[in-house]
């Protein structure tokens, strides 16, 4: 009997762990709400086969939503009520992120007031929280100066207001480079990084990622830093250019193996980006200046979900001059953080726009206008000198 005994309770014990084991990578939300009430959630996530987007019901203020994840990662909330639409252009300021990793989670808060809703369960939220408060100050100003910089009509006034944010904007980069060197291994830390590699010297790039710990460093976030680094290697000044093939607007066949023996700027842009756009008629008076003097552009849209509204703003802007092909966006890649060789702003490490590249006769990438690289001013300084 008592051996009897011993071996169900082994059996109990391997059984207990074994379903320990099963759940180590799963994660429950489940959500006790106040305030005015809500119908439905929108949640976007990633999932074990890709990015996904699902809707529940919220009854009696509650919902509760599982999934699976190893490590932390972000999910997207967008409450509604009376079978709501949110709009493209409201959907940021409609979005609540936060990071979920395996365990119970609580959410609280109002969800007609986003700043309140607060997560219980998740360190790395309370590091993104942390971060918040960090960089809280200079985004209070920051948020409506950039509102009224996109509002603003008058050129001169715009510029007026861009200086007014420059300072703003340098003291969140300081705070969100401190943050993510103090805790490398946060998965706070690596999301930025896929951004502030943009920034960083390449040599700095490097020093982080060398920091991270065994842990770190298989994590989805790691990898696609390891890859970004050899992109941006790869895709600055004295590097040779990736070389690529894309139907262009007119259904014709596009490489950049057509413009050997030219320079090409390939100018990444989209119908939605104001900054992009602005600096059109800037373009349009280099493009005619040094066109017959053996420049070529290449304007590389992220609009690849956004077809009509790229070809109006071709229209509209009068850039119809030059060739036109879409970056070759994978949301699904992109949500799983995989470099997509059809992706232009991958192969060319461009992940904030306006951004440009100035390729040479011989296939040497000679400049870089935007991220990783200077402005407008160092662009027509080049031009001039290139083309006397």
């Amino acid at each position: 009997m008592k051996t009897l005994l011993k071996l169900s309770l082994i059996f109990l014990a391997l059984t207990g762990e074994n379903a320990l084991a099963q759940k180590a990578d799963q994660y429950t939300l489940n959500a006790r709400l106040s305030g005015a009430p809500m119908d439905s959630v929108q949640i976007n996530y990633q999932g074990a086969d890709g990015y996904k987007q699902t809707t529940l019901p919220i009854v009696g203020q509650s919902f509760t939503f599982s999934g699976k994840s190893v490590h932390p990662t972000r999910i997207s909330l967008f409450f509604k009520k009376n079978g709501e639409v949110i709009p493209p252009q409201e959907q940021y300021s409609k979005m609540k992120q936060l990071y979920v990793e395996p365990g119970k989670l609580i959410l609280t808060g109002d969800p007609s007031d986003l700043a309140t809703l607060k997560l219980a369960g998740s360190k790395t939220q309370d590091e993104q929280e942390e971060l918040d408060r960090r960089t809280a100050a200079a985004r209070s100003v920051l948020i409506p100066l950039n509102k009224a910089y996109y509002q603003e009509k008058d050129k001169d006034k715009k510029e007026a207001i861009k200086e007014q944010m420059a300072p703003y904007g340098r003291e969140i980069q300081q705070a969100q480079t401190a943050f993510l060197f103090e805790k490398p291994n946060s998965v706070v830390s690596l999301d930025l990084m896929q951004m502030e590699a943009e920034r960083m010297k390449p040599a700095d790039t490097k020093r982080y990622y060398a920091s991270l710990n065994a842990e770190a460093k298989v994590t989805e976030q790691a990898k696609a830093l390891a890859i970004k680094i050899k992109s941006i290697e790869a895709a600055t000044p004295g590097g040779i250019a990736p070389g690529f093939t894309k139907t262009d607007i007119n259904g014709k066949t596009l490489t950049l193996a057509d413009f050997k023996g030219k320079y090409v700027l390939l100018d990444f842009w989209a119908s939605w980006c104001v900054p992009c756009r602005a600096g059109n008629p800037h373009l349009i008076t280099l493009y005619k200046k040094y066109h017959d003097k053996g420049l070529e552009i290449v304007g590389i849209s992220d609009d690849d979900r956004a077809l009509k509204a790229w070809h109006d703003a071709i229209e509209k802007d009068g850039i119809g001059i030059w060739h036109h092909v879409l970056r070759g966006l994978d949301m699904d890649k992109k949500m799983k953080r995989e470099m997509n060789p059809n992706d232009l702003d991958d192969a060319y490490s461009v992940s904030t726009i306006p951004t440009k590249v100035l390729i040479d006769p011989s296939g040497k990438i000679v400049g870089r206008f935007g991220s990783l690289g200077g402005n407008d001013a160092d662009m027509d300084q080049m031009f001039a000198s290139i083309f006397k």
